[in-house]
């Protein structure tokens, strides 16, 4: 998958780009063959068992690979991972929103500049139900003044004449409304409870380092839900004494206010776990070149 770099608010202005709301969802492939859907998350995993209500072959029109995000919308009409992560749980049906198109009836469209591709996503797509075509507007400003109103998490920048390409491209920025990032979860730390922090580790030309500590943003239930997932290893990552090593195959998103030379997240604060994303994307580049 194309995956984008930070931005700045200043990228907003500039007529090079198309802009996008970021959707708080799960990133998959949509691949139509033979009246058949099926959905790849980012980490190649098939997902397609755990979505049942995206049955919309037959708004498709011919056979493709779309790339889009399954979100569920909450009552106010804004898309809520925390529906999404439960939605077994309760009636809400998720919506599969497409934003690209990398292949139609066998022939690769990964070459094409975006604003072509966009188009030919446009042609073969009937909009209705659990299906969508992503908003987009040449207005970033003024989409940016929706989003903040709307406490959405930002805006996707994408230069019209991108090509769609595999891994991190600064074609496609990101532009949060708070800098987030996602972090792999190397330890914990016990004091007055079972675990009182997580130890954060991001790879870095391919080795994982120690940034920092969590503890705040999470409740005593999920910590103990998460406590019974950790199963201890020497996972090679220099941590502070205290700290209890685990397997590194967890993934949390986390908010923070500076990522220091010292490779330390100041004033972090949980915000989700990222079951969609594997270990080996928390890398470095989000905070030195963008993510």
């Amino acid at each position: 998958m194309m995956l984008a770099a930070s931005g700045i608010r200043a990228i907003l202005k500039s007529e090079e780009y198309v802009f996008e709301p970021k959707l708080d969802g799960y990133r998959a492939l949509c691949q139509k063959k033979a009246g058949a859907l099926r959905f790849i998350s980012r980490a190649n995993r098939d997902i397609t068992s755990e979505f049942p209500e995206l049955a919309f072959s037959d708004q498709i029109k011919a056979d493709c690979t779309l790339d889009g995000e399954i979100v569920i919308y909450d009552e106010t009409g804004n898309p809520s991972f925390a529906l999404l992560h439960s939605h077994n749980q309760h009636r809400r049906a998720p919506t599969y929103v497409a934003f690209d198109i990398l292949e139609l009836e066998g022939r690769n469209l990964q070459t094409l500049p975006l604003s072509k591709r966009k188009l030919v996503l446009a042609g073969i797509i009937e909009e209705g139900g659990r299906l969508q075509l992503m908003p987009s507007t040449e207005d970033g400003e003024k989409l940016w003044n929706i989003i903040t109103a709307r406490h959405l998490e930002g805006i996707i920048a994408k230069k019209k004449d991108s090509i769609y390409v595999s891994g991190r491209s600064r074609q496609w920025l990101k532009i949060k409304c708070e800098p987030t990032i996602d972090c792999v979860i190397v330890g914990y730390l016990t004091k007055t409870r079972q675990i009182a922090s997580l130890a954060l580790g991001l790879y870095d030309h391919g080795k994982l380092i120690y940034i920092g500590q969590v503890g705040t943003g999470f409740t005593e239930s999920f910590l103990d839900e998460l406590a019974q997932t950790f199963v201890s290893s020497s996972n090679g990552v220099v941590l502070p004494k205290s700290v209890k090593h685990v397997v590194p195959d967890k993934v949390c998103e986390v908010r923070y206010t500076e990522y220091t030379r010292a490779h330390r997240l100041r004033a972090p604060v949980f915000v989700r776990m990222r079951d969609d994303k594997p270990p080996e994307e928390c890398t470095t580049d989000q905070v030195t070149n963008g993510a």
